[in-house]
């Protein structure tokens, strides 16, 4: 008897625990799932009707955009170059300068209007171990295929700012060091090399006179190097920008099949292979699988324009006011411990190219910082059809020169604004208050007055960069602080 009842409470127990699991677990006997993205029916634990088909779209569509944003930066490089090739720069030896600034033709990450600047690609597969000779007076760099720093150029680089032979090595490099060179070895067999000179007297010809002093060629050639050529970039359409749609992963496709596939961690490359990205395989997406990818990238640009613009996480450059920065506590490469911080780096890449350790440095006097906003005084963001007014107090710390260039928030690129320049600087002699201040106006309309004015264009956002270079100690310990933007009604 005693044993009939403890094989009762046994069975009783069993179905208690039964139904407890049932219930803390929720799906056992679940058979309508109901989520954000639709209905997928079940029976009998079986997916039924078309919920496999639909689940697995959506997953793919989720592995999709993961690739997009985890691959933005590298995506971002090659279509630098992609665009360049595009204009017709398609050697080492081809050089874009832009002889007489970067204007808004150009469609390019945040470049300036101030500098004249000059860039090229290399190409270590094909030539080998590769020199470039820099110009004296430069400011710039070397970067790899990903966008990663090799080597600065100019005042905070190995040659001082007096120019000189540097020379990038190919990945699996294993000769000699040759002497007399500044040496950088690249993993990737593409490199970008991106130049800045400076303007004097107000004029662009020295700078580029010494920009076409550059040589590139191959350390094999170096008795008899190749013919430089060099292309004058300014007023010219060139469009640099990645894409948000199918061809972001078509540009992906290409950097996965030119570099070493060690440098994707198995993670990444059974993510791109999930969707049809593979080293030593076309990519041949079908009809489906484009659609797919198409909605993938306009879905992933999107969620980068949301982190990059409205990141609720964004630490402010002065506690009380909302100019931006780069965020404080990481590497250059956006790492902490070890980890990539990826949203971190979207909302600086999203808008932005370029990668140096220097611009996480404090370097009283040389090279350059920066600060952006999107909204104005009162949290709101910069429309293109209201007037605003900004108040820049006295002593500007920048010992070379200030700039503010508005951007186009879509292309992140210079606002096509009617103006040749979208910016003021100290360049261009503004306008200045008695007390040594300047006022700058935004706006679709030019106010009385010969105020110094950008213009802009209704139904566009736009944001601004303000520039220093060579800043002085005042811009980093915030003794001098740059006002908001305010609204003006």
């Amino acid at each position: 008897m005693k044993k009939v009842i403890l094989a009762t409470y046994l069975v009783a127990a069993s179905s208690h625990f039964a139904v407890a699991q049932t219930n803390r677990d929720g799906w056992l006997n679940n058979e309508t799932l109901e989520t954000r993205y639709g209905t997928f029916q079940f029976k009998n634990g079986y997916p039924a009707g078309n919920s496999s088909a639909r689940l697995l779209d959506m997953q793919k569509l989720n592995r999709a955009i993961e690739v997009y944003t985890t691959q933005m930066m590298r995506v971002s490089e090659i279509g630098l170059r992609e665009g360049l090739r595009e204009f017709g720069a398609r050697a080492p030896q081809h050089v874009v300068v832009w002889e007489n600034l970067m204007d808004a033709k150009t469609v390019l990450l945040t470049a300036n209007t101030e500098t004249v600047y000059a860039l090229s690609h290399l190409d270590v597969k094909t030539d080998g171990p590769t020199v470039v000779e820099a110009p004296p007076h430069m400011l710039g760099f070397l970067q790899d295929g990903f966008q990663r720093y090799l080597a600065d150029v100019g005042s905070l680089g190995a040659d001082k700012g007096a120019g000189g032979k540097f020379l990038v090595l190919p990945p699996g490099y294993t000769g000699p060091e040759p002497e007399g060179y500044f040496v950088s070895r690249s993993p990737t067999y593409s490199v970008t090399l991106g130049l800045r000179g400076f303007q004097v007297d107000d004029k662009t010809d020295q700078a580029v006179a010494l920009m076409k002093q550059i040589k590139i060629y191959p350390l094999a050639k170096a008795a008899a190097p190749p013919a430089m050529q060099f292309m004058n970039g300014s007023n010219q359409t060139i469009n640099t920008v990645f894409p948000d749609t199918l061809r972001y992963f078509e540009l992906l496709a290409m950097l996965v099949n030119e570099e070493p596939a060690e440098l994707f961690d198995p993670l990444e490359r059974w993510q791109m292979q999930a969707i049809g990205i593979e080293k030593g395989k076309p990519f041949t997406p079908d009809d489906k699988t484009k659609a797919l990818l198409s909605e993938a990238a306009r879905i992933g640009g999107a969620i980068a324009r949301a982190n990059t613009y409205d990141d609720p996480a964004t630490v402010y450059y002065y506690p009380s006011r909302k100019w931006q920065q780069m965020q404080g506590g990481l590497t250059y490469t956006f790492a902490r411990d070890g980890a990539p911080q990826i949203d971190i780096r979207n909302n600086v890449y999203y808008m932005a190219a370029g990668n140096s350790p220097a611009m996480m440095a404090k370097n009283v006097g040389q090279g350059s910082q920066y600060l952006w906003t999107y909204r104005d005084a009162k949290g709101e963001f910069l429309d293109g059809g209201k007037a605003y007014r900004l108040h820049v107090l006295a002593n500007i710390p920048a010992k070379a020169f200030w700039s503010v260039v508005v951007y186009d928030a879509l292309s992140r690129s210079e606002l096509q604004n009617g103006q040749p320049l979208p910016s003021v600087s100290s360049y261009v002699n503004p306008k200045m208050n008695p007390d040594g201040s300047v006022d700058i106006a935004f706006g679709p309309n030019e106010p009385q007055g010969g105020a110094n004015w950008i213009k802009t264009v209704p139904g566009k956002g736009w944001f601004p960069i303000f520039r220093f270079y060579s800043p002085t100690d005042a811009f980093f310990d915030k003794t001098w602080a740059l006002n908001d933007i305010e609204a003006v009604q």
